[in-house]
């Protein structure tokens, strides 16, 4: 009498577990206050150490040679800026070592990497820790530069 007497309580306690998933799931489908399942970028607002700049204005700067470009790409990253110096954050001090009689804490920075802005916000906070402040991230990386029509070289980002 006793095992039945858990076997009647064990299922018991099931029915009314899958009763409460069941009411859960229904619940969760009529609420109107879900959140989207894609995200509107313009509702967020990022975070970033420094200011962001548009393709078209850092193309001005490109095109008046007033500014230094930056590409913050992985080292397998195919294309890039002409003429862009490459500064990477997994190996910014040799990087940056090695371009050090081309980059001045004085000088302008446009800083570019893919689409998302954030790899490329850890090394601009890597060039604001050694004094730098003229500091730029190109909006939309360079995708964003190649759709405007900035011009492109073709290869892996550290040939030059």
């Amino acid at each position: 009498m006793r095992r039945h007497h858990w076997y009647h309580a064990l299922r018991q306690a099931g029915s009314l577990l899958l009763l409460a998933a069941a009411a859960s799931l229904v619940l969760w489908a009529v609420r109107s206050d879900r959140l989207p399942l894609l995200a509107d970028p313009d509702a967020y607002a990022l975070d970033l150490p420094v200011p962001m700049i548009s393709q078209a204005e850092a193309r001005r700067f490109y095109e008046a040679g007033s500014h230094l470009f930056i590409d913050t790409r992985r080292a397998d990253a195919a294309g890039g800026i002409p003429g862009a110096l490459v500064v990477r954050e997994g190996s910014f001090a040799d990087d940056l070592a090695a371009v050090m009689d081309f980059v001045y804490p004085e000088d302008s920075l446009i800083l570019y990497g893919d689409a998302t802005p954030l790899p490329v916000a850890a090394v601009a906070i890597r060039f604001l820790e050694r004094g730098y402040r003229n500091i730029w991230i190109l909006q939309g990386g360079l995708t964003a530069w190649g759709l405007g029509g900035g011009p492109l070289r073709e290869g892996s980002s550290g040939d030059e």
